[in-house]
């Protein structure tokens, strides 16, 4: 009995040993893959010099470049998180401000908009000690236009052959049993697209976009009327071309490109719907068209790159057809965004908007309220105003699909 007895407790106790130990090993592995914390980020100012740092948790690995015209300096490093994820701010010295967040999985990146021709005297990391953490530092001095131009000239990318796509349908929209809509939040991972008022600050553009385009979604899918795909469902910058590339390859039947403006008087609040064109309607939309056009400049990226969806399509005939659908569908959304929210005067809008342009798919840009509105700030972020907003999209598209449906059977 003794034996059996000691025998028992050997085991459990092994067993509590060997549980004990399984528990250690998740623990310390669940550790070890924590992304590194962005606490702080300092800026430091000099006479002839402008010191950049990172306070952060854990050790990483970087990689600085300099982009001209406009000119920015770009720093990728180790996917982090940050404890202030405001997005950016404003800078000092060299620095006009900074914008932050996921570039792609396992790269973050920093763009910095530098207001003078700069080159990167220093860059290292200093290791944690005496209760201070890791340190990021990068040194930027002034140097000549020309120093600048030629350090920031990166070759030129070779177009590589892709392998042969399967055939594609020359019309998968008759193969589907509900209209497809692709929904664009704007902005995205570094790119924090409007900040809102130094009054009032609230979520940045790109997670209040976000949040709203999930609802919407899930609006447009519960009639059962609508498939819905959005470009992006996380934190993470998506290229102007790849936005498109993703309605145009699809054959979506619709493309909603979601925003939230800026202005600079608080007061002014209310949504407004943007179609393309060349010319925009008023001074105000060309003042949109070119913040929003800035988005790939402001996310760090090489615009040599060719768009060859946009060349790729047949401009004459298909643009005009597609742009007299994308007003159509404006003109329906107006009136049902009307009964919900505040509009801006003149709510339907016209503008050269980069993320319109090429599709040939009938394509809005819906400029939610205004973030430099405490009170539209606010308003955006509660879910039951987002839910109305995507109740007046699925009106508009039942209209506008019903109109289009009357019109092809005549």
């Amino acid at each position: 009995m003794a034996r059996k007895f000691k025998s028992s407790c050997i085991g459990i106790i092994c067993a509590l040993l060997t549980l004990a130990g399984c528990l250690s090993v998740d623990v310390i592995a669940t550790h070890a893959v924590a992304a590194p914390q962005v606490a702080d980020i300092r800026i430091g100012q000099s006479k002839n010099k402008t010191r950049f740092v990172l306070d952060i948790n854990q050790n990483i690995k970087y990689n600085v470049f300099t982009l001209a015209n406009p000119n920015r300096v770009v720093i990728d490093i180790t996917e982090v998180t940050w404890k202030n994820n405001t997005g950016g701010a404003k800078g000092r010295g060299f620095i006009d401000q900074y914008r932050y967040g996921l570039f792609k999985p396992g790269t973050s990146r920093i763009v910095l908009d530098v207001n003078k021709p700069v080159n990167v005297a220093n860059s290292f990391m200093i290791k944690a000690r005496k209760g201070k953490p890791y340190r990021f530092v990068l040194d930027l001095k002034e140097v000549s236009n020309k120093a600048f131009q030629e350090a920031s000239k990166r070759p030129v990318k070779r177009r590589v052959a892709s392998a042969p796509k399967k055939p594609q349908p020359a019309d998968i929209r008759s193969l589907r049993t509900k209209k497809l809509i692709v929904l664009d939040p704007g902005h995205g991972g570094h790119d924090p697209g409007n900040l809102g008022s130094t009054k009032y600050r609230g979520f940045p553009e790109k997670t209040v976009v976000l949040s709203a385009a999930h609802t919407i979604k899930e609006e447009l899918e519960k009639t059962g009327r609508y498939q819905v795909v959005m470009t992006r469902d996380t934190d993470v910058y998506v290229k102007f071309h790849n936005r498109t590339r993703i309605a145009h390859n699809l054959q979506a039947d619709l493309f909603i490109s979601v925003h939230a403006d800026s202005f600079k008087s608080a007061k002014v609040r209310g949504a407004t719907v943007y179609t393309l064109s060349e010319r925009a309607s008023d001074r105000e939309a060309a003042a949109l068209a070119r913040r929003e056009n800035k988005s790939d400049i402001i996310a760090g990226m090489d615009l040599e790159e060719e768009i060859d969806i946009v060349q790729s399509i047949l401009i004459d005939l298909v643009k005009r057809e597609t742009m007299n659908l994308s007003s159509s569908f404006a003109n329906e959304l107006v009136p049902q965004l009307k009964k919900v929210v505040l509009v801006r005067t003149n709510p339907h809008r016209t503008a050269n908007l980069i993320v319109l342009k090429g599709l040939d798919v009938p394509s809005v840009l819906l400029e939610l309220g205004y973030l430099t509105n405490s009170q539209d700030a606010k308003m955006l972020m509660q879910k039951e105003t987002q839910r109305n907003i995507g109740r007046s999209i699925v009106k508009a598209a039942d209209r506008f699909f019903a109109r289009q449906y009357a019109t092809y059977a005549e």
